[in-house]
């Protein structure tokens, strides 16, 4: 949590107060245009990573010849590096990393198992870093703190992103961390190693602990109310939901590790996705995201109770930062690995007013999830930061009950209405003179920016699409054809258009098609037919017939074309002479073409005396064999004779042939 100064601005300052304008202006521009809200919704992992009560014989292996680590009382100021921080460590580098040459490795169920056991002279919590060369899939880790409880499910390597990983916090002085291989594996080519140690110096259980300075260490420091200590306010159903969206987050940034506070949101369409939202100034960037890690359910069981919920567990491996902004103060990411069960995605709703009653839902300075009453007293306020600074655009909040405290940033502002709370924004700090002075991001203000995300729609072979992006998606996994049975499919506001629901589509072979010349063609494949077996210019008289699923494109029948410029011949074969046609009558006027396709043009004429002269009756004239000529008036004449020809080009002369002997045309 940062502490903060109200930033005033009087006429003398002129130059301040326009750039406050412009700030206001710019953000204002993002709002929404209307309010937006979700609904909050139970989580459904798929695989919880965490099982409570898992029994100590969750080790594969004995642990009887454990490789020793022994590390030596550490000195740490725990002067947060800005006012408002809850620093809780440091971080050692081992002189000689542990690598798996140097642990004793016994054969167990499916494979090997060695175990590294860390001593520490003045930690309270433990939390170890791997570096990986690679990542065999059969590799698990089992991990237990000295004062843990149980032991965690173990770590598959399906939840290692990357070559390096921040594991769990343990808790106690002393941790076992056991590694495990199948029996592919050769326990001495496994390439990893064992390099830094977060020594956790504040005990959140409020035990004192030497060998750092500090001003205090332990619960909350201030006022604070137990969630469960308003289990008779009408409320409280609604703050249950918001507590189990809420982490408290270990990081690490420069050496030290550090304290935080977020909130699980839920997406528009539902779509399970794990997205996160906490302060700028506690995972400001990815490196710092990295290294973080989430506990879930970290409250008491009752009212100033010391006992934790049974439903305790974490989330590691980091998150993944999708957008933050230091003006405004949020950062939103996803998590890496799916939270445990019984978790809650809160929902969220982007309208707030001054005056409204609001809830804060929180972890101040790493104890059990507090929550503190108040109203909203200002929107959009002008706040200077006392550690960072520069300015901040933020809403404040007055509480009665309980406060903030550092450890505090990045939890949620929630407003409870109808039976169910919606998250308005992420704290950014408070007043160093009043803890129950508290600001928080105004979440109109940059809605726009993370809507996709929180707009997703879930896709029906698994996994998501922001809002506003399109996928293609199938009517069938296999087809002939998969651009006929593709359709893009389009999310908006959650809400994901079209029917068609698998990802992918392989093609498979159809029905053969049977050629006309004998034998068959795959479907799929295409061959070239030719209209005549013999012509001056094969090409203009060739097809490409394709096979589609039994059915064969095109109509060309033969098979071979010879290329022959003796092959050229025409025939006239109506009117063939001796004929009687009247005005107005429709005649075909017939024709043989050869060595040349349909595709050819000729020129069809008329001589009303015996040949001594032609009129054209028709131009271009497809090759089609057949051309019906309408006798006029005009063309009556005794002496008729019909002439077709194939025009001459620059390298062939014009083919022609006129009727036998003449024919009658009369009125």
């Amino acid at each position: 949590m940062h502490y903060y100064t109200a930033a005033t601005f009087s006429t003398r300052t002129p130059v301040m107060k326009l750039r406050s304008l412009s700030l206001a202006i710019a953000i204002a521009s993002s709002y929404p245009a209307f309010a937006d809200r979700a609904e909050p919704a139970r989580y459904r992992p798929v695989a919880p990573l965490n099982t409570a009560g898992v029994p100590q014989s969750g080790f594969l292996g004995s642990g009887s010849r454990p490789f020793e680590l022994e590390v030596p009382t550490v000195v740490a100021d725990l002067t947060p590096e800005n006012p408002g921080e809850f620093k809780t460590g440091t971080v050692y580098s081992l002189p000689i990393p542990v690598t798996p040459s140097l642990s004793y490795w016994e054969s167990v169920a499916g494979g090997h198992a060695s175990r590294i056991r860390i001593s520490t002279a003045n930690a309270v919590g433990l939390r170890l870093h791997l570096v990986f060369g690679s990542v065999p899939p059969s590799l698990e880790l089992r991990l237990q703190g000295s004062e843990d409880v149980t032991l965690p499910a173990p770590i598959a390597s399906t939840e290692i992103h990357g070559n390096e990983l921040w594991l769990p916090v343990t808790r106690g002085s002393d941790a076992d961390l056991e590694i495990f291989v199948g029996a592919d594996v050769s326990p001495e080519a496994l390439d990893l190693r064992l390099d830094k140690i977060n020594l956790i110096l504040v005990d959140t259980s409020g035990a004192s602990t030497s060998g750092f300075s500090a001003q205090s260490a332990g619960l909350a420091q201030y006022k604070e109310y137990d969630l469960a200590c308003w289990s008779n306010d009408p409320a409280y159903p609604a703050l249950q939901t918001a507590a189990a969206a809420t982490a408290n987050i270990h990081f690490l940034r420069k050496g030290s590790s550090y304290l935080c506070s977020g909130t699980l949101l839920r997406d528009k369409g539902d779509t399970q996705t794990p997205w996160f939202a906490t302060a700028n100034h506690c995972l400001p960037d990815q490196t710092v995201a990295d290294t973080a890690s989430f506990e879930w359910f970290w409250q008491a069981i009752d009212c100033n109770a010391y006992t934790t919920d049974p439903r305790y567990g974490q989330t590691f491996g980091g998150a993944q930062l999708l957008w933050t902004e230091f003006n405004r103060e949020p950062s939103f990411l996803r998590l890496r690995n799916p939270p445990p069960a019984d978790v809650y995605l809160s929902g969220w709703d982007t309208t707030i007013h001054v005056g409204d009653p609001v809830w804060g839902v929180h972890h101040p300075r790493g104890d059990h999830t507090m929550v503190s009453k108040g109203k909203v007293t200002a929107l959009q306020k002008t706040f200077t930061d006392s550690g960072q600074g520069g300015t901040h655009l933020l809403d404040e909040v007055q509480y009665t009950y309980g406060g903030t405290e550092g450890g505090s940033s990045g939890s949620g502002l929630f407003a409870v209405s109808g039976g169910n709370a919606y998250w308005k924004g992420s704290l950014f700090g408070g007043s160093e003179n009043d803890y129950q002075d508290s600001v928080y991001s105004h979440f109109a203000g940059y809605y726009e920016q993370i809507k996709p995300w929180l707009t997703s729609c879930a896709l029906p072979w698994g996994g998501s699409i922001p809002g506003g992006q399109s996928v293609t998606a199938y009517q069938k996994p296999t087809a002939t054809q998969c651009a006929a049975v593709a359709e893009v499919r389009t999310c908006t506001d959650g809400q994901l258009s079209g029917s068609h629901t698998y990802e992918t589509c392989t093609y498979v072979a159809g029905a053969s098609c049977t050629l006309p010349w004998g034998g068959s063609l795959e479907d799929g494949r295409s061959v070239t037919a030719y209209q005549i077996d013999k012509a001056v210019n094969c090409a203009s008289v060739a097809e490409v017939r394709r096979c589609s699923d039994g059915s064969l494109s095109g109509s060309y029948e033969h098979q071979t074309c010879t290329n022959s410029a003796d092959s050229a011949s025409m025939t006239v074969v109506h009117p063939a002479g001796g004929e009687t046609f009247t005005a107005g009558e429709v005649v075909p006027v017939q024709w043989q073409l050869t060595g040349y396709g349909s595709k050819a043009k000729v020129n069809i004429a008329l001589s009303k005396n015996g040949g001594a002269k032609w009129s054209l009756l028709k131009s271009g004239a497809r090759n089609s064999g057949s051309w019906n000529w309408k006798v006029r008036k005009s063309q009556a004449t005794s002496q008729a004779l019909i002439r077709v020809c194939l025009p001459m080009t620059r390298k062939t002369p014009a083919i022609c042939d006129v009727s036998d002997a003449v024919f009658t045309v009369q009125k």
